[in-house]
Parts: C-alpha cells; structure tokens; sequence
C-alpha cells in the first residue's frame, strides 16, 4: 500500500468538517459577468447557481472559458442558466472523504455541493479534500500540497 492509499485509508473524516460553509449562489437568471465578478471578489473558482430558492446547477471559471469566451459571447448578455452545468451532483455532509471522492472521480468532477435536509450546507472541493490529507500526512507529499495550495514549513534560510 502507498503513502497515499494509506494517508488517505486513515483519513476517516466527514465533508462536513472539511467543506466550504455559504459558498457563493447565483440566481440563474443573473449575467455571467455577474457570477464573474463574484468569483473574483471572494477568491473561488465557482458558483452554485440557485433558482426559487433550489440549487439547479453550478458555473465554474472553466465553464466560462470553455463555454463563452472561446465562443466570443458577451458575458454582459449572457445568462448563468445558458453556461451553467446542470444537473448536478451533491453530497451529504455526514459522507466521508473517500465517498466524496469516489463520486467525484465517478462524475470527473472537482467540486461538490453539500446539500442536508434543509438545503445547501457548504461545497466540498478537490482542494478541500487535498488539505486535508496534506495535513494528515504532515505536509510531506508534495502532489498533495500542489493541489491543496500548501507550502510546507521551510526547514531553513536555504532549505
């Protein structure tokens, strides 16, 4: 067994405890630019996309690329619902970490909602996930700090 498998087999923590609580919502009839604008200010890559008070789907910074800009669409004209991945996965915050990930390498998706019986609770990334197991194993798995956007501690001036 690797260092991974086994980091990742001790790792028997929940989504809740690791996901994003009040990620950024859209209302499906809002401008592109809009969700745009709200990526930026809040330093995320997507946005849960709401219609009458249900999540009806997700908008990322790739959908934008892909699927307006290398189109030439005018992102003042456009509507998330137009750009919007729909429909979507969601996961319940009492799943653990390994259930999260096999959905999301099931789905080849990186990001999943949080949903409980009241609604949405949060959003569990890749990056979320990475964190976690980089801080379990001790920041010494350096694909895991990649993608967790970690640094480990510096050893030394010149380390």
């Amino acid at each position: 067994m690797s260092e991974r498998e086994e980091a990742l087999g001790k790792l028997d923590v929940k989504v809740k405890d690791i996901m994003t609580k009040s990620p950024l919502t859209v209302d499906a009839k809002s401008t592109i630019d809009v969700a745009a604008r709200g990526m930026e200010n809040c330093g995320c890559g997507c946005c849960l996309v709401e219609s009458k008070g249900k999540i009806v789907g997700i908008i990322t910074e790739r959908d934008i690329v892909r699927r307006l800009a290398a189109r030439g669409s005018q992102i003042k004209k456009t509507t998330v619902r137009s750009v919007m991945t729909s429909p979507i996965v969601v996961i319940d915050p009492e799943s653990t970490v390994e259930q999260a990930l096999r959905i999301m390498a099931e789905n080849k998706i990186r990001r999943l909602p949080v949903v409980s019986d009241e609604g949405l609770v949060g959003i569990v990334t890749i990056a979320d996930i990475a964190k976690a197991l980089a801080e379990k194993s001790g920041y010494t798995d350096s694909l895991l700090n990649a993608l967790a956007r970690q640094s480990p501690a510096p050893k030394g001036v010149y380390a």
